[in-house]
């Protein structure tokens, strides 16, 4: 009885074997599987790499070839309009509640917080104080957030550059006004929404 179940195993074994090994298989009785395994190694083709697949551009190349530069004869307050009334509705997220909460309020630390995180593209600015007395006064709506600067167009149609670090803002929404500190924002956008920030010190000017 045990050798008809044996040989009922070996029957079916077989069936699932590849006609090349099944002599090997006979041989062995299926006593030991690797021997059944191939003797030869297998090599694993190496991925070739192109030298000159490149997957993105630099930010040196960038700057290089001027993508990010803006063509400061056709730019024109009017048509910035449109863009600073879509930042308008974006910004309402945070500043859109019936009163801006104080300092000593919970939730005044966690609407700083947004702030800082905010993308401005579109933000209508004006700079209040700075290093450069020059630069006080100026408005506008801010057309490029680079890492260190703030490019805006004004009313005049002019297009200028204000540095961040040695300047203080002042956001313009709906009737609100909000000072916030450029070097508190010297960083582009996309790194601002993941950044960790701990505390909120004044800024030097002088």
């Amino acid at each position: 009885m045990r050798s008809e179940n044996n040989k009922e195993c070996n029957t079916l074994m077989e069936s699932l074997i590849k006609p090349k090994e099944l002599r090997r298989f006979r041989e062995t009785k299926g006593r030991s599987v690797e021997k059944l395994l191939p003797t030869k190694k297998i090599r694993v083709s190496k991925i070739i790499q192109l030298p000159n697949a490149r997957k993105k551009l630099s930010r040196k190349e960038i700057a290089q070839m001027g993508l990010y530069s803006l063509p400061e004869d056709t730019i024109c307050y009017k048509q910035m309009v449109p863009l600073n009334r879509l930042w308008r509705k974006y910004i309402s997220r945070y500043l859109g509640k019936e009163k801006i909460p104080d300092a000593p309020d919970l939730q005044y630390n966690q609407m700083t917080l947004d702030l800082l995180k905010a993308d401005y593209h579109g933000a209508k600015i004006s700079v209040i104080r700075a290093r450069n007395p020059s630069l006080v006064g100026i408005k506008g709506i801010v057309i490029l957030d680079t890492k260190g600067t703030f490019k805006i167009v004004s009313r005049d149609d002019r297009m200028r550059t204000i540095p961040k670090v040695d300047s203080v803002f002042q956001i313009h929404w709906n009737n609100i006004d909000v000072t916030i500190f450029g070097k508190h924002l010297n960083s582009r956008p996309a790194e601002r929404s993941t950044k960790k920030i701990k505390t909120f010190s004044e800024c030097d000017l002088n």
